[in-house]
C-alpha cells in the first residue's frame, strides 16, 4: 500500500483534458455550449473557460479561467481567436503474479490554436508524440485539424482530422469500448462530418477516410452515425452505429449509451456496442461486444467518487476474449485549468487471476 501511495504521488506530473459528457446533469445537453467541436473536446470557448470555474472547480476565479490563467472576458483580446495547450500523460501501477512495473508515460503535449467567428471556425493543434519504445515525445505532428462552417444555428458541418462522433464520447480511451474497440488515443482520422444539434435532439454523421500521412498505420475507413435524445431535461439518451473496414477486416459496430441523472449528484454513464467482424482472409465472423459503465456522485462541488466497470468479450466463440476491469476512483476539479483523476481496481481475463492496477491523471489545460 506504502508503494502504491508513493506511486499515485508522483503521478501528478503527468496531464490531460477533455470532454464532460456527464455534463447533461446540470442540462448541458449539446457539446457545443463549452467548445468549439460539435462532440466535444478540444479548445474551450471563452463561456466553457468560465463555466469550468463557476460549475465544475472547488475553487477557482472566472477571471483566470481563460488562456495561460487570463481573464476570457477581457475585451481588448480578439475575439475570434482561440487557443488552449494540453499536456497529457498517465503514471500507472501494474502487479501480476510475474511482474510488478510502475510506469509514466507521457502522452501528448499540444497547442491547439484556431479562428471561431459566428459562422466559420478553422481549429488545428501542433505537438509531439511518440514515435519508438522510449515512448519520449519527440515526433512534431498535428492531433487534429478540421474547418467547421455554421450554416444556420442547428446545422454544422465540419471536414478535417479529428475523432468521429460516437457513444458517450468520454475521456477514458484505455476503457472497453475504446481501446477494446481499436478507437484508442491516436485513432484520429479524416472525416467529412454533418451535425445536427437542436434543443432535444442531436445527430452526427461522419464518413471516415484513412489518414494520408499515416499510411503504415491501420485506420477504419466507414461511416457512423450518432444520435442522441435530452430525457427529462437532465439525462441523455442515445444510439450509435458504425460500418467500416480496416485492411484484413470489415465490421459493424452499433449499440445505445446513456447518462442518467439518477438524483442531483448521482448520475450514471453507461455504453455497450455490439461487433460483427469479418476477418477477410478466412471469411470468419467474430461476434461480442464491449460496455463500459460508471456511477458517479458528486460529493462537493468540483469531487466526485465513481465506481467503474468495463468489459470486453468480442468473440463468443472464444470464452479466452473476455476481459473485465472493475475498480474505485475518483475525480477532482480543484481549480479551474486543473482535473486529477485517481482509479484502483482489477483486472481479470477468463483463464487468469484477477491482477491489481492502478493510474493516475493530473489534467491540465491552459
Amino acid at each position: 500500500m506504502t508503494r502504491l501511495l508513493f506511486l499515485f504521488l508522483i503521478g501528478f506530473v503527468s496531464r490531460s483534458a477533455f470532454a464532460f459528457p456527464e455534463n447533461v446533469r446540470h442540462g448541458y445537453f449539446s457539446c457545443t455550449a463549452c467548445h468549439v467541436s460539435p462532440s466535444g473536446g478540444g479548445v474551450l470557448t471563452p463561456y466553457g473557460r468560465s463555466l469550468s470555474s463557476e460549475l465544475m472547480s472547488t475553487w477557482g476565479s472566472t477571471k483566470t479561467s481563460g488562456f495561460m490563467f487570463s481573464n476570457p472576458e477581457d475585451e481588448s483580446k480578439l475575439q475570434w481567436l482561440r487557443s488552449q495547450i494540453f499536456l497529457r500523460g498517465v503514471q500507472t501501477y501494474r502487479d501480476t503474479p510475474k511482474v510488478e512495473k510502475a510506469q509514466f508515460i507521457p502522452m501528448q503535449a499540444d497547442l491547439e490554436i484556431g479562428a471561431d467567428t459566428e459562422k466559420f471556425a478553422i481549429m488545428s493543434t501542433f505537438g509531439y508524440r511518440a514515435n519508438d519504445a522510449s515512448k519520449d515525445l519527440k515526433e512534431f505532428f498535428s492531433r487534429r485539424h478540421y474547418v467547421l462552417y455554421r450554416f444556420t444555428e442547428q446545422i454544422v458541418g465540419r471536414v478535417g482530422k479529428f475523432m468521429q462522433s460516437f457513444g458517450l464520447n468520454g475521456p477514458d480511451h484505455i476503457s472497453a469500448t475504446r481501446r477494446g474497440l481499436n478507437w484508442d488515443q491516436g485513432s484520429e482520422s479524416y472525416n467529412l462530418e454533418t451535425n445536427y444539434i437542436g434543443e432535444n435532439f442531436n445527430h452526427t454523421l461522419t464518413l471516415i477516410s484513412n489518414s494520408p500521412e499515416e499510411k503504415s498505420v491501420k485506420k477504419d475507413q466507414g461511416v457512423s452515425i450518432n444520435s442522441s435524445y435530452l430525457w427529462r431535461e437532465k439525462s441523455r439518451l442515445g444510439i450509435s452505429a458504425y460500418q467500416g473496414r480496416q485492411s484484413d477486416f470489415e465490421r459493424v459496430v452499433f449499440g445505445p449509451y446513456v447518462t442518467i441523472s439518477l438524483t442531483e449528484k448521482l448520475y450514471l454513464s453507461s455504453e455497450v456496442f455490439f461487433q460483427d467482424k469479418t476477418i477477410k482472409a478466412t471469411s470468419v465472423h467474430e461476434k461480442g461486444y464491449a460496455t463500459f459503465s460508471r456511477i458517479g456522485y458528486e460529493a462537493l462541488k468540483g469531487l466526485t467518487p465513481f465506481i467503474q466497470f468495463d468489459r470486453s468479450y468480442l468473440d463468443d466463440s472464444d470464452r479466452n476474449s473476455q476481459f473485465d476491469s472493475y475498480g474505485l476512483g475518483v475525480q477532482w476539479l480543484p481549480y479551474s485549468h486543473f482535473d486529477l483523476m485517481l482509479f484502483a481496481g482489477k483486472e481479470k481475463s477468463y483463464s487468469q487471476e484477477a491482477t491489481d492496477f492502478a493510474w493516475l491523471m493530473l489534467n491540465i489545460y491552459l
